[in-house]
């Protein structure tokens, strides 16, 4: 599928599907189990679904995923932290 498509038929199956990889790869890179990588790859998608964001181009809204995905991982282990420190 090529990311052109996307921009046309915005189906949240199809971006799933093409980002699916980078998202989850970007979390385990982060997390290093699959648990908190599962939790972070649906929690970043639930986003998407739940927001669903307009974009100006394929760039964008791959740029969000990233985004997403990183705050995500940023606030599991942040709350790890916490619950460690205590």
């Amino acid at each position: 599928m090529e990311p052109e498509s996307l921009r046309t038929d915005d189906c949240i199956d199809n971006v799933v599907r093409f980002y699916s990889d980078m998202v989850y790869r970007l979390a385990f890179s982060q997390m290093r189990n699959k648990s908190d990588t599962d939790d972070i790859f649906q929690e970043g998608f639930l986003r998407y679904i739940n927001k669903h964001p307009h974009f100006e181009s394929e760039e964008h809204r791959k740029a969000w995923l990233i985004r997403v995905t990183i705050n995500c991982t940023k606030k599991i282990l942040n709350s790890t932290f916490e619950y460690n420190s205590d």
